[in-house]
Formats: C-alpha cells, structure tokens, sequence
C-alpha cells in the first residue's frame, strides 16, 4: 500500500483559504438576502470583492497553468508524432530490405533443367515461414557426369539464417567441383565452415544424394529421405552429424535406385507443426502418404502430401522443404 502524500502546511492553508473563499461568494450570489445585506455593510462588502479578487487571481493562474500544460502536451504530441513517423520510415526500410532479400534467396534456389530435368520427374514445395529462412536445396553437376541434390536446414529463422544458406551455397558449389562422393563432399564443407558456424552459434542439417547408372549414394545428417522401390520404402540412415556440430566423419550409404523408383527428400519443418489438440505432425504420417500414392505422378504425391499436411495442422512452424522424384528411363 502507498501512503498518502504529505501537504505543507503553507500548501493546506493556501487550498483552505480559495475553498473558503469560494463558499462564501457562492453563499452571497445564492441568496438574495445575504446579497442585500452585504450591500448595507461597507466592511462585508469589502471583504467580499477581496475575496472575488483573489479567485479571479486564483482562476487567472489556473488558466495559465492550463494555457502551460496545453503547450506541454502538444510539444509531446508533436514529438511522438514525429518518432512514430521515423518508425514508420525505418520499418519500410526494412520491408524493402526483406522484400529484396526475399527475391535473392528464391534467386538462389535453381530450377530443374537439363540432365537432371531429363533424368528425373520431380516436385517440388518451399516454404519460408519468415520472409526469409534457411530451408534451401541445389542441384550439383559432378565428375563422370553425375548429378547430385542437396537439401538442408539451417537452424534458427530469418535474416541469418538466409545468410548463412548462401554461404553454405557456395562452399558446395566449391567441393562438387573438386571431389566426387558424398561423404568426401559433405565432410569437406564442414570442416570448412566448422569455425565460422561454431563463432555466429549455428548448424545445418544435410542430405546430399549423388545419383549413378542404378544406385544413389547419400549422406544424411538430420534431414530426412524415403526411397520407395515397388512399393517398399526405406527411410535413410540418419546417424551423421550435423553441418557445424563436430568435425567427424560422415557416413556414406548406398541404395538400389532405378526406373520409376522414387525418393522424397525433406526437412524437418512439418514434424513440428500442432493440430488444436497439439499432437504434432509425424515422419509416419508423411511417408505413409508417399508409400500410398507412390504409383501416381510426383506432383500427385506431392499435392496429396501437403494437403494431408495443411488439414492436419493449425499453423507452419518451420520453414519447409519436400521434394519428390522419380527416376525416368
């Protein structure tokens, strides 16, 4: 509890003195005798106009009080009109800044073309959940004439995260130039990176395939992969690091991969998305629907994979990539 303010005495006696002399007028104006009364006694009437005089003195200063704290108020009026107007002016600044960036990261994000266009049917779905993110995936053209996809998922959301996804877009594209597997290529990357990611406090989760005449070789580290063959699937090792976590080896693992085989690659952005009863979105759940619907066309698959997904919960909560692909003749 707050105790009252103390008043000085010369504050109360001040206060006293107007409220006395306002009650004393407001008697006098009220009653018509008092007013003629007063008008009789020379002594009562001078008494009187004292006190008229000093609150017309009193309501004088109030006035000026008023006149001081309206000046107040506008000067404040004015000055936060002005801050929010430079807000205003910063966060268009900014939105201009993201939308740009926006445009660079899809930029940086290829299309399907050429021999990877002609060996493979594929869909695609990317999503930021920011203006920008760190979801992105490459296409790789290798030694021997082999081709390779990359997908990856770089923790956190934003600005940094985007930036750091196009750091990461160039360190690959250095090592599929220089080297020929997944395991030498990935391992590279990281101990490239290692210092820079471990300074700004960020990691990055990597499936990269490299695809031959009749297998795919792949690593995986924290991202997900399901190969569905005549109707079996098999899910990828995941027992690999993450880009950035440590310097150890990767793990490389092959598998059969042939016509009309397919192979969905995504990240982990829809398996932390809530339906209202807050069950999360499961890896299950996705590769059941790709098993089911693995004889339709890629797009199909894909369709029906996000509109399982966009049913199933109330909002993303993570930037999401999912790509489906089959193999052609």
């Amino acid at each position: 509890m707050t105790a009252p303010k103390d008043l000085s005495p010369m504050h109360s006696r001040g206060f006293i003195q107007k409220q006395n002399n306002l009650d004393a007028i407001r008697a006098i104006v009220k009653e018509r005798q008092a007013w003629n009364t007063l008008l009789r006694d020379e002594g009562n009437f001078n008494d009187f106009m004292e006190r008229c005089s000093a609150l017309l003195e009193y309501v004088d200063k109030l006035k000026l009080d008023f006149d001081d704290l309206s000046l107040v108020h506008e000067a404040i009026l004015e000055h936060a009109t002005s801050i929010e107007n430079e807000l205003e002016g910063y966060n268009r600044a900014i939105d201009d800044d993201l939308a740009v960036a926006r445009q660079v990261q899809r930029a940086l994000l290829p299309e399907a073309s050429g021999a990877i266009a002609s060996a493979f049917d594929m869909a695609i779905f990317h999503k930021q959940l920011a203006q920008v993110g760190g979801d992105y995936y490459d296409f790789f053209y290798l030694p021997g004439e082999r081709h390779a996809i990359g997908v990856y998922d770089i923790s956190g959301h934003g600005v940094s995260s985007a930036l750091i996804m196009a750091f990461l877009k160039a360190q690959f594209a250095h090592a599929t130039k220089r080297l020929d597997s997944p395991g030498a290529i990935v391992d590279w990357v990281n101990r490239s990176a290692y210092s820079f990611l471990r300074e700004v406090r960020r990691y990055a989760t990597v499936n990269f395939v490299m695809f031959t005449d009749r297998f795919l070789r792949y690593v995986s580290g924290g991202g997900y992969g399901l190969l569905v063959r005549r109707g079996t699937p098999r899910s990828f090792n995941r027992v690999s690091n993450f880009i950035g976590l440590r310097i150890k080896p990767f793990h490389e693992f092959e598998l059969p991969f042939e016509e009309d085989d397919v192979l969905a690659l995504y990240t982990d952005g829809m398996f932390e998305a809530q339906d209202a009863s807050g069950e999360i979105y499961s890896v299950q759940r996705l590769n059941e629907i790709v098993v089911k619907h693995s004889e339709e066309p890629v797009q199909v698959i894909l369709d029906r994979c996000i509109e399982d997904y966009t049913r199933f919960r109330v909002a993303d909560a993570d930037d999401i990539t999912l790509i489906i692909l089959r193999r052609c003749a």
